[in-house]
């Protein structure tokens, strides 16, 4: 993987001051900005699975960064669901043991007890999840079919087949989110340059990490 190309590529398109600013500015709309990010991510990695010199999405691709947006959030959703799940069971576990217990000595203790478990379950559960959606993503950018992603049998055995790839591309996602906050040190303006900058960057790796890891061409469209 061509890490320095991913911090890099960004800057070999004449306007990608013009992209990154609105990319940036879209982000201080909640929902909407995150929705296009997703789709940058998509469209990004697509075109460089495809070996296209210069994957930066264009402006009058926003509608279609949008739509590729909306089909990766709600692959994220889904893959979030069993996490939300499990939360909720041990929020109900937690409440229904403190009401039982009253204000005994014993409702801290059932309180520490039941937050440990829980983060020794959920913790872990969550790792594993965040890889697994990585490679659901990939799928989404190799096939352009959202159902390929919630294929388990086709996702674990990609995720097996190549794991240091998917494990280096997990552990370069969590670069990426370091570098995004590094604009809350110039506030705004730091921001609207941080978020898109690390979107870029992030779906160049996983569009060399698909090219990788597949032998057939990414879908060349934004579309599911």
């Amino acid at each position: 993987m061509n890490v320095t190309r991913a911090f890099s590529f960004v800057f070999d398109d004449p306007g990608w001051w013009k992209i990154t600013l609105v990319i940036g500015l879209l982000q201080l709309i909640p929902v909407i900005g995150q929705i296009v990010g997703l789709g940058c991510i998509v469209a990004i990695a697509r075109a460089v699975a495809n070996g296209q010199e210069r994957p930066l999405p264009q402006l009058n691709q926003l509608g279609a960064l949008f739509s590729a947006g909306v089909y990766s959030a709600t692959i994220c959703i889904v893959y979030s669901l069993p996490i939300f799940l499990i939360s909720c069971l041990f929020s109900c576990l937690l409440g229904a043991s403190i009401a039982f217990a009253g204000n005994s000595e014993s409702t801290f203790i059932i309180l520490i007890g039941l937050m440990l478990c829980s983060s020794v379950f959920i913790v872990p559960l969550s790792l594993i999840i965040q890889i697994l959606l990585i490679v659901g993503i990939g799928r989404y950018v190799q096939t352009g079919s959202v159902s390929a992603a919630f294929q388990p049998g086709s996702v674990w055995a990609l995720l097996q087949r190549y794991p240091a790839e998917w494990l280096v591309l997990w552990l370069l996602s969590l670069l990426c989110g370091t570098v995004a906050s590094f604009g809350t040190f110039a506030l705004l303006v730091g921001l609207v340059v941080s978020i898109p900058y690390a979107t870029f960057v992030f779906g160049h790796l996983l569009g060399q990490t698909v090219q990788q890891v597949t032998s057939s061409p990414a879908s060349p469209t934004l579309s599911s």
